[in-house]
């Protein structure tokens, strides 16, 4: 029986569409994520003109957004640990995207500002976990590179801001730009397909078929293929050790059993 060293094939291993789709999905999140940050800086001048504030009162908006994202890092992190990261990623896209395009509705800075700190929340929730769940599928060779990239689209989504900004508020007025805020929403479903749940959540939960369909990137495997080890709680290098090297191993010899 072939020993192969899994964490090093992980780490080896070459960019395939799995990995594309993943930063696709991260990227278009991201930029979503700097459209909604950014955005704000095009539209004080028409918020101050209109609620007649000054721009002190004008600047705490930021500040309430930013307060959210401190909270929002703190706690959407454990919790992606419980509930896995790509139901935290998706949750918290829907709430800063759901939340900036309300605050569109907002006839006075209180309930603006509200609305600004709630999407924080998921804006702060939503970063880290992308991190963590792109870093943790990357190959080796690539992972800072990938994660780089990815926060690019930080940048991107800046430009996108200031660029749709210049078009929506002198035709359409500032509530606009808040509002193609919720487009992430539309894209939701498309997301949830794309997206992978996290490797180390699927073992944490025991999940073991769906952990080997996320790490077999050549098929997919069925349920009746194993037969699962008694301790289905194992650390993750004696799961490594014990079932995916095995199945690997036989996998090389012609059989598909574990």
């Amino acid at each position: 029986m072939r020993t192969i060293q899994v964490p090093e094939m992980i780490d080896e291993q070459k960019f395939y569409r799995f990995h594309l789709q993943i930063l696709l999905s991260c990227i278009f999140i991201i930029i979503c994520d700097g459209y909604d940050m950014f955005m704000l800086g095009t539209i004080l001048p028409s918020l101050m003109a209109e609620w007649r504030i000054t721009a002190v009162k004008a600047g705490l908006f930021s500040s309430y957004a930013l307060f959210g994202m401190m909270i929002g890092a703190l706690v959407f992190g454990p919790l992606a640990d419980k509930f896995g990261r790509k139901k935290v990623i998706l949750i918290c896209t829907v709430i800063f995207s759901v939340f900036t395009f309300t605050s569109g509705f907002a006839i006075e800075p209180i309930s603006f500002g509200l609305q600004r700190f709630i999407a924080g929340l998921g804006l702060g929730g939503v970063m880290p976990n992308l991190i963590a769940i792109i870093t943790e599928y990357a190959p080796k060779k690539l992972r800072s590179t990938l994660v780089a990239i990815m926060f690019s689209g930080h940048a991107l989504g800046g430009v996108a801001a200031s660029m749709g900004a210049m078009y929506l508020i002198p035709n359409f007025g500032w509530r606009a730009v808040v509002w193609l805020g919720a487009l992430p929403s539309i894209f939701m479903p498309i997301l949830y397909k794309l997206l992978p749940e996290s490797i180390n959540y699927l073992m944490t939960k025991s999940k073991l078929v769906n952990v080997l369909n996320q790490v077999n990137l050549g098929g997919h495997l069925k349920r009746e293929d194993f037969k699962y080890p008694h301790v289905l709680d194992c650390l993750f290098h004696v799961f490594i050790r014990n079932v995916w090297l095995e199945y690997m191993a036989s996998k090389n010899h012609g059989r598909s059993r574990i």
